[in-house]
């Protein structure tokens, strides 16, 4: 219950930084201009942090501190970016384990659907009163991790801690972007072999952490699961692994790049699209 709580605090988090970027200009927002306005892009700042608390099934008081801070995209390169916004808003609810955007929706329209007792409704307060150790916390930061003539990569930086646990949970998601098709990039849009992605992927685990097969935490079958998360920088595709995804907390979140030296020139062929290869510079 309490898990379910601190998400549905995330939620109203993501909905108020939402509407608060959203009541801005666009020339409010920091600029980066170039000769003309088809070069121009502009960011809103966000920060806003809340603080809520709830009464749990043993009358308990239950304290939840939710901070999130972004720079937010208004106009890419001199256009508005609609897809862009939503793949982030999408990436922040995935996050925090909210699954949808209708999930997000529903939760602000109809909150007493998600409460099993009128008692356990998150209540705004300004701070912390009497038992500091009864406080759960939650923050997300999206920042530009880069931005080329082609591709703009968003970082999505999560983090939550649940009062009384030992540790508390982090993620580091990404959001691809292409400049040229104004998408969002998929993993499928740029890997054609995904068998041949495991193995490579195998490979570069062992390469940068010294994991072996056996190190890692996989399904029944064995077979390694397709990332939740990727991106590509200095045209090499980085396969990426959050915290338990497929090791334990200790051995932490798994980045594995995809260098091109790791495969045969046919490999190339067969893991990339056609899109894949042009993203990751492997079409030359």
């Amino acid at each position: 219950m309490i898990k379910r709580h601190l998400l549905l605090a995330l939620a109203v988090m993501v909905i108020t930084a939402m509407a608060a970027c959203s009541g801005k200009g666009s020339n409010d927002g920091n600029s980066t201009a170039g000769s003309d306005d088809s070069t121009l892009c502009q960011f809103s700042n966000i920060k806003v942090e809340k603080m809520f608390y709830c009464l749990d099934e043993e009358r308990d008081t239950l304290y939840f501190d939710n901070m999130i801070t972004a720079l937010w995209p208004q106009v890419i390169n001199g256009k508005p970016c609609p897809r862009l916004q939503q793949a982030l808003l999408r990436a922040m609810t995935d996050s925090a384990e909210l699954g949808t955007l209708d999930q997000v929706t529903d939760f602000l329209l109809n909150p007493a659907s998600y409460t099993e007792h009128e008692s356990d409704q998150l209540v705004p307060v300004q701070a912390i009163h009497g038992d500091d150790g009864k406080l759960s916390t939650s923050e997300v930061r999206v920042s530009m991790e880069s931005m080329t003539d082609r591709l703009l990569t968003y970082h999505l930086s999560t983090y939550a801690y649940m009062a009384g646990g030992a540790h508390g949970i982090y993620a580091n998601n990404y959001v691809t972007y292409d400049l040229k098709t104004h998408q969002p990039v998929a993993l499928l849009d740029v890997v054609a072999d995904t068998t041949l992605l495991r193995a490579v992927t195998l490979k570069s685990i062992k390469q940068t952490y010294d994991y072996d097969k056996d190190d890692l935490i996989l399904p029944d079958d064995g077979v390694l699961p397709l990332p939740g998360d990727f991106y590509i920088q200095d045209q090499v595709l980085h396969v990426v692994y959050q915290v338990y995804e497929i090791a334990s907390y200790a051995q932490g979140m798994i980045d594995a790049p995809i260098y091109p030296y790791m495969l045969k020139p046919e490999e190339i062929k067969r893991l990339f699209t056609a899109y894949g290869q042009e993203l990751t510079g492997n079409n030359e």
